[in-house]
């Protein structure tokens, strides 16, 4: 509990300090780096904070002058923070449209090309994914839950097809990417963080040039059996996931 509210509390004093940074930053049309660097910055404390004892693996499979289309597992609060502070790409996120109605930190990301997404209106989904599109053509690599949000369980849900279809589109890379240990440290639901380790997995590079838009089925089952590989075992089924019934409890 200790751990939880000292997390908590240097959470909002961390969170406040590096928006406000970025905020200045954009403002002044600071160096793209400088706002990489807070944004960095700004995981790691979190990291820390949280007593997360972060490895990253595979991150040498990715070409610093090349953006892509991340895709991983979603089990935690901590998910996010994880991702920026292991993998060193220029990232941003499609992120709840509800984060950028919070005070100062929803005007940093909205000023750092952070993309708000509706899932529940599919007009201004759309329009989601066309400015991640936009943030692409600026250099951007893109990170998307295909899960679209938190599992509740260890076990994956389906991967939904948007982020594949975006990736065809871009004709970018897709690099699934392994989060194991976040839901053990702060899972959907938990009222307190347990500190320990989460290994950020990267793996290999996923070509989309030349492949056709009717490939993202294939794509989507490819990249949820690599993570699921990593995160149970070769004993991973392809079809080892939820039913709808089951999905919907979940949601319940």
């Amino acid at each position: 509990m200790l751990r939880t509210l000292w997390a908590a509390l240097f959470s909002v004093v961390s969170t406040i300090t590096f928006s406000t940074a970025t905020i200045i930053l954009v403002f002044v049309r600071a160096p793209a780096h400088l706002v990489e660097r807070v944004i960095n910055i700004w995981a790691r404390s979190i990291v820390w904070a949280a007593g997360i004892e972060l490895k990253a693996e595979g991150t040498e499979l990715l070409d610093p002058n090349q953006r892509y289309i991340l895709v991983a597992n979603h089990y935690s609060y901590f998910d996010i923070p994880c991702i920026f502070a292991a993998i060193p790409q220029p990232i941003r996120f499609l992120a709840k449209v509800s984060l950028f109605k919070i005070p100062i930190f929803g005007w940093a990301i909205a000023r750092a090309g952070f993309i708000p997404i509706d899932r529940k209106n599919r007009r201004t989904a759309v329009k989601s994914f066309d400015m991640a599109a936009q943030r692409i053509r600026k250099g951007n690599t893109i990170v998307v839950f295909p899960e679209e949000g938190r599992s509740r369980e260890r076990q994956m849900r389906p991967f939904q097809r948007g982020g594949f279809l975006l990736a065809l589109k871009s004709e970018l890379p897709i690099v699934p990417v392994a989060l194991n240990g976040t839901y053990d440290v702060f899972r959907a639901g938990a009222k307190t963080i347990t500190p320990g380790p989460v290994t950020v997995t990267v793996t290999p590079p996923i070509p989309t040039v030349g492949r056709s838009l009717k490939d993202k089925e294939s794509l989507a089952q490819e990249s949820r059996n690599r993570i699921g590989r990593i995160l149970f075992g070769e004993s991973f089924a392809e079809n080892d996931a939820p039913t709808k019934d089951e999905e919907q409890k979940d949601e319940g």
